[in-house]
């Protein structure tokens, strides 16, 4: 959707002239959600790094307990055989074997093991490496079996199969087993890994059982009709690599730093050659990969230095692959060397107030957090600052998917700065003699976080930092590397505001980000911010079968939490995406873009 301009504070111009690239290949794994991004071709919600811009809205039916037949009370899904897993889409056969692809981004990886990821890039490389039970189309959102054939699934969705495929092998050559599968997600919901996902995973399983070597069954702690899709989509580990590992010192492990490449076990397409911290990662063929050796011989993700570098190593073919700012599209018009992709996403890019009183106090009044948000001309700023590619938020579910309900959502909060000068008198909050609002003492003055090199990012706190100096709100833009915001915003808490991305997974579900049992570094929820309400109500849409009474229980949902405003969702993202003739078989896409990576090659 495009907006007419709107005039934005002066100063601001022209520093929208350079924007972001975006993380065209961090968006997901075959794994798959967030700038925070998601693992790729699964839906595992995940901090990223991308440009934001938004989705289409389609009516999008990805119920999870489809196709299949079954016994009575048990849905059989599958099975599923390996071309399947190609999607429907045309694969040409290389004309060339061999040559490397690279792949150009502005913010490195932290780590290569799946459990404790909490960032888009490392989840996308790790997507290439290792793999998950069930994947996700990416045209449709529904599941479909990966390492797992087929699957099924009781009546009441609390009891799930999974019947794994046979002869399918880890990396070293030992043989992917059910056992790996338990081993996997008890690790997760191990408490001591810090797993960010390990919360959500814990609520919802209440035990695992190996039935036989290719067969593991998951029983839930209740109804759950988006277990496959929301659950079974993270990276499988191998327990033969990891079980002697205390799970306190996994994170820093020679598996997870890199510098045992022996220990990078997946049953992926490529495997771990070596991670030259800020410069590159490299990764080589999986000769003995179980869907066919890839085509390449070398995939590097190359770290550089700022959005501008993507664009110019683009153009002159030193990278295959990048993100594009929305300002530089115009660049590559007419090109015969590079082509220019935007598409869906199930990205948004949103700001956080810290609620715990120990950091700060400046935002236990509602009336500070609705002010704020009501002072943005947010379709000024997505015309100005992306260029029309994105969708100003309404709600926090993105429009890909089947439950966004815009019109059952309460308040949208316009661009209103009288509404947000009144709401702030209402709270005390009164001008002092420099402008800025005070109160008890305390003035209205806080330090914004976001991530270094990121044009686009650092735009929207130049924005925000005009538009609130107009309301009579002080704040100041920090921009730091994106590692140690990541560890600023999960480990330390250390912050008053931040602004990120966010990539969310297949499944509706957003309790990693909104409840009270994600905060604390447990999940998503970097805000502290905790409503009993919200947790119950989410609880019961997991646990719901019916697809209206869901979509009413989560645009409940949301209501509460657009008045609560702990983390407030300013737009739904487009990504644009600029792909080098020479590579072929590459269908960018926001959910599973690593699915037939086996088949990518590039012409010499």
């Amino acid at each position: 959707m495009k907006y007419v301009p709107r005039r934005l504070p002066l100063a601001t111009m022209l520093l929208l002239l350079v924007l972001i690239v975006p993380a065209f290949l961090a968006c997901g794994g075959d794994d798959n959600n967030a700038d925070l991004d998601t693992p790729l071709t699964t839906g595992a919600p995940t901090a990223t790094t991308g440009d934001d811009a938004t989705a289409t809205t389609d009516d999008i039916d990805a119920s999870p307990i489809t196709g299949g037949s079954g016994t009575a009370g048990i849905d059989t899904i599958g099975p599923f055989t390996v071309e399947e897993l190609l999607f429907g889409k045309e694969i040409e056969a290389p004309e060339h074997e061999g040559g490397t692809l690279v792949q150009g981004g502005s913010q490195d990886i932290s780590t290569l093991l799946p459990v404790v990821t909490q960032d888009g890039p490392s989840s996308a490389v790790q997507g290439l490496i290792f793999e998950s039970v069930v994947s996700v189309h990416p045209d449709t959102l529904e599941p479909i079996g990966l390492l797992a054939e087929s699957w099924d699934v009781a009546e009441d969705a609390s009891v799930y199969t999974f019947h794994l495929r046979d002869g399918i092998s880890w990396s070293d050559g030992e043989p992917f087993t059910a056992e790996d599968v338990e081993f996997t997600f008890l690790t997760y919901m191990n408490p001591d890994t810090g797993s960010p996902h390990g919360s959500v995973i814990s609520a919802q399983i209440d035990s695992i059982d190996v039935l036989d070597p290719l067969t593991v069954q998951f029983t839930l702690t209740g109804t759950f009709p988006d277990f496959a899709v929301e659950i079974m989509v993270f990276n499988i580990i191998a327990k033969h690599i990891w079980e002697d590992i205390d799970p306190v010192a996994m994170h820093q492990d020679p598996g997870a730093t890199g510098a045992d490449p022996s220990r990078v076990v997946g049953t992926g397409p490529f495997t771990f050659e070596e991670w030259v911290s800020g410069e590159h990662l490299t990764l080589v063929p999986n000769e003995d990969y179980w869907r066919g050796a890839p085509a390449l011989d070398a995939f590097i993700f190359k770290v550089l230095p700022d959005d501008a570098a993507a664009v110019n190593q683009l153009k002159t073919g030193e990278i295959d692959v990048s993100g594009l700012p929305p300002s530089a599209v115009g660049e590559f018009d007419g090109s015969q060397d590079v082509a220019v992709i935007d598409y869906p996403t199930l990205d948004f890019i949103f700001y956080g107030l810290n609620l715990d009183a120990s950091k700060t106090t400046l935002f236990q009044d509602v009336e500070v957090r609705q002010a704020l948000m009501y002072a943005l001309d947010r379709e000024a700023m997505l015309d100005s600052i992306l260029f029309g590619y994105g969708e100003v938020a309404v709600g926090t579910i993105p429009t890909m998917s089947w439950a966004y309900n815009p019109d059952g959502i309460e308040l949208k909060y316009p661009y209103d700065p009288e509404m947000a000068k009144q709401l702030l008198d209402d709270a005390g909050w009164v001008k002092g003699a420099d402008g800025v609002r005070e109160k008890d003492g305390q003035r209205l003055a806080f330090t914004m976080y976001t991530s270094a090199g990121n044009q686009v990012r650092e735009s929207y706190l130049t924005v925000l930092q005009e538009y609130w100096a107009e309301i009579g709100v002080e704040m100041t833009p920090q921009f730091e590397p994106f590692p140690t915001l990541i560890e600023r915003l999960t480990e330390t808490f250390d912050f008053e505001a931040f602004l990120v991305g966010f990539t969310w997974g297949a499944a509706v579900d957003q309790s990693i980000m909104f409840t009270c049992d994600a905060a604390g570094g447990n999940g998503f929820n970097f805000t502290s911010y905790c409503n009993p309400e919200v947790d119950a109500i989410l609880s019961e849409a997991l646990s719901e079968t019916d697809r209206d009474r869901r979509i009413e229980l989560y645009t409940e949902f949301q209501n509460i939490v657009m008045e609560d405003l702990p983390e407030t969702v300013m737009f739904f993202s487009r990504d644009i995406g600029g792909v080098r003739t020479r590579v072929h078989n590459l269908f960018p896409n926001g959910v599973n873009l690593l699915f037939n990576a086996h088949t990518w090659w590039v012409e010499d």
